[in-house]
């Protein structure tokens, strides 16, 4: 599809669904710890989810690029789209593993959301991120597979079809697909300052036919790490979003706001950290996109991505900082929708990963200990 085109089937589509969620939508959503359901069923709808399937899976294949507009548009108009954001990633994992026949099934109902892949379980209580020594097992029985440990930090589970589960096999990492409703499967509501409906996993003898994993056996962390660019770069969109989203109400506030006889976006105080975080906000787009360009030239993007990550993360914290000094405490009220997008922000603060990463990849410095 030609650029412009694209570009504007994305920004209609976002129009749409801000139109039908404003803000509004998301605070009462934020409030309630619920789960977006009318607007996902909606971004299913108009194709959100498919936008990087292939056509003959049922998608539109309209790529990296035209997601990441959607995600960036939707957050900028105070949307929270992480979980249309991890059911339009998901289907990659089955694909980039020449997954089973059986889940290959999947993905024309994948792509309308009529079936929902929102979580991957891969974290642990005690190992955290450090897949080295993974305690959650699989051991194959009879013709397939017995599961057994638990995960944490695992978001919107509850509200998924199906759950990718990362374990250690014989082999060493091993992924499979594991439906909800599975026999020996817990999960137990973790609430976190954020509203991704973060659970605890347990996993108990739990029955998985050899149908249902995902990939070669020990091949578990290498495809999920296929994958890793695309979601920085995801994330990335949606804290830049989330900044130009205060950005754009607290310079409407310093404009129309007027003390002492002027607005008080006349004051240097409340102006210069506006401008501050304007140039960051500007630097992380760019990031983005070069991130974007350097994928599509099938460069690997590993360092870029970390890049844009971290700068987003770092707009999105100074831009929401303005936006309380414009605000002043009318910044705490839920109706302002800062206060939201401030604790919304603190998931995109954890850095150490991506900084070792640009040490390693972009500076060519040693891997860090």
């Amino acid at each position: 599809m030609d650029a412009a085109l694209l570009q504007q089937a994305i920004d209609t589509m976002a129009r749409d669904l801000l139109r039908a969620f404003p803000p509004e939508y998301w605070r009462m959503t934020d409030e309630a710890r619920a789960f977006p359901e009318a607007c996902f069923q909606r971004a299913g709808e108009l194709g959100a989810y498919g936008i990087l399937l292939p056509e003959e899976h049922g998608g539109t294949h309209l790529g990296p690029r035209a997601l990441a507009r959607l995600i960036r548009a939707l957050h900028a108009g105070g949307a929270d789209a992480s979980p249309l954001h991890a059911q339009a990633v998901m289907s990659g994992i089955l694909i980039r593993a020449g997954a089973s026949p059986r889940l290959m099934a999947l993905l024309p109902a994948l792509a309308t959301g009529a079936t929902r892949l929102l979580s991957v379980a891969a974290t642990e209580p005690e190992a955290g991120l450090d897949f080295s020594t993974l305690a959650t097992t699989a051991k194959r029985h009879d013709d397939g597979w017995r599961i057994n440990g638990s995960k944490i930090y695992i978001s919107f589970a509850e509200h998924s079809d199906w759950i990718i589960v990362l374990t250690r096999a014989e082999e060493g990492p091993t992924l499979f697909a594991v439906p909800r409703e599975s026999e020996g499967l817990e999960l137990r509501p973790m609430r976190m300052i954020t509203n991704r409906l973060t659970t605890l996993l347990f996993l108990d003898e739990v029955a998985v036919p050899d149908e249902l994993r995902i990939g070669e056996p020990g091949k578990g962390l290498e495809i999920l790490a296929k994958g890793f660019v695309m979601r920085r770069i995801l994330a990335a969109c949606e804290a830049v979003g989330n900044a130009r989203f205060v950005m754009d109400r607290a310079v409407e506030h310093a404009r129309t706001r007027a003390t002492f006889g002027r607005p008080i976006g006349a004051n240097q105080g409340v102006q210069y950290p506006l401008a501050k975080a304007a140039c960051k906000v500007y630097a992380a787009e760019l990031a983005i996109e070069d991130s974007l360009a350097t994928m599509e030239r099938g460069d690997p993007a590993q360092a870029v991505s970390s890049m844009a990550r971290l700068l987003a993360a770092e707009a999105a914290e100074e831009a929401t900082r303005a936006a309380f000094t414009a605000f002043g405490g009318m910044a705490l009220a839920s109706e302002a929708h800062i206060e939201r997008k401030l604790r919304e922000n603190t998931v995109y603060g954890f850095d150490n990963l991506l900084l070792g990463l640009v040490a390693e990849r972009y500076l060519g410095l040693p891997k860090s200990l």
